[in-house]
């Protein structure tokens, strides 16, 4: 656990950001508070090697990069002799019951910040109900992503004069791929410009092979269809490649691509780390997996949305269930159960080049209207 030499007259905030997922939505607002408030110290903490990895990328502003301790009293006094910090911030509602009892003993201010609560955790806490509200009533303020999380929150006995709602801050991250960019990464997935391209992105064991099998289906209609296929893990990719060579497809890892293979692949299988969010301003159609099988819970779907692509995904997404529901109602994300849905609705996008169109110009308006406007922070 690193010491953070402390300057006279510098607050310090600590911002635990479990993964990837979290350390995206803390970026844009962490980026911002440091451009607005200069005199602040800011340390972030993270759980998995891909949120060191993507902090270290998007957060070169922070004064100290760390794993967080493990949730027991005398590394979390430890912690917290070392970094001493003025305000806490969880990110997410990944509780840590450990530290959220030590800071409130010790007087230091925590806040929950883009919070948001799985119909399935929200049954769980249930349960536990009276020590759930002691938790939540040790933070200052809470922070929810939307209405039904700021409603749960208080049905747990959340205090509701500490509760706010915020909108999900992973809008403020995006940043769509302008049209010079995305040539060029169409090119270093060697696709030649008259192959149509599907990116199938964040699948888990299980959901490969159902999309495959739409991928084989849709070959028979689209012979030029290009799949990009990005597991969200990689050190699976040995596996997936594996499968797909196993239907005699003619696959390729993307650092195996060279700058002279231009024929265009059935299937690019992305191996590297961080550039899926860019990627998907390649489809002309995607897919977001952790959600056909279950118990799922869902990836990002803003994340194809903000590069104007309509997003399809499967019906296990409760962890994103505020986004499926909103880009559903307008069209922008479509459910599939199975290889058979999932074909028949990427023929009808790839077929209806008006509606297509429409719902691309829905996806880019609607993450216009949801950044959030830049505002000062206060004292």
């Amino acid at each position: 656990m690193p010491s953070v030499n402390r300057e006279e007259g510098r607050p310090l905030v600590w911002v635990q950001a479990l993964s990837f997922g979290e350390v995206n939505a803390a970026a844009p607002v962490l980026r911002r508070l440091h451009e607005d408030r200069p005199d602040l110290d800011i340390v972030v903490s993270v759980t998995t090697d891909s949120g060191y990895d993507g902090a270290r990328r998007q957060m070169p502003f922070a004064r100290q990069i760390f794993f967080a301790p493990i949730d027991c009293w005398p590394f979390l006094n430890l912690a917290l002799a070392r970094i001493r910090p003025d305000l806490y911030v969880l990110t997410d509602t990944g509780f840590w019951p450990g530290m959220i009892y030590l800071l409130k003993a010790r007087g230091i201010p925590q806040v929950l910040f883009n919070g948001r609560l799985s119909e399935k955790s929200l049954k769980c806490y249930g349960f536990v109900k009276p020590w759930v509200r002691g938790l939540l009533n040790r933070f200052d303020l809470i922070c929810m992503q939307s209405e039904a999380g700021r409603q749960a929150m208080v049905s747990l006995g959340a205090e509701p004069e500490k509760l706010r709602v915020v909108g999900d801050t992973k809008y403020d991250g995006l940043k769509p791929v302008g049209e010079p960019e995305g040539f060029r990464l169409r090119e270093a997935l060697r696709i030649p410009a008259s192959h149509p391209v599907w990116v199938a992105g964040s699948t888990h064991p299980g959901e490969e092979a159902i999309v495959l099998d739409a991928y084989e289906q849709l070959r028979a209609r689209f012979p030029k269809l290009t799949l990009v296929l990005a597991p969200r893990r990689l050190e699976r990719v040995g596996e997936v490649m594996k499968l797909i060579e196993a239907r005699g497809l003619d696959a390729m890892r993307k650092s195996e691509l060279k700058p002279d293979d231009s024929h265009g692949r059935d299937v690019i299988v992305l191996d590297t780390m961080g550039e899926l969010a860019k990627l998907y301003a390649v489809g002309d159609v995607t897919f977001v997996g952790r959600s056909l099988v279950a118990p799922g819970g869902g990836h990002s779907l803003i994340e194809p949305a903000a590069q104007g692509k309509v997003v399809l995904h499967g019906p296990f997404v409760e962890n994103v269930q505020h986004s499926a529901d909103e880009l559903g109602a307008l069209g922008i994300a479509i459910e599939v159960a199975d290889a058979d849905t999932m074909a028949k609705r990427i023929t009808e996008l790839f077929e209806e080049d008006t509606l297509h169109a429409k719902l691309t110009e829905k996806a880019v308006t609607l993450v216009k209207e949801k950044k959030a406007p830049r505002v000062r922070w206060q004292d």
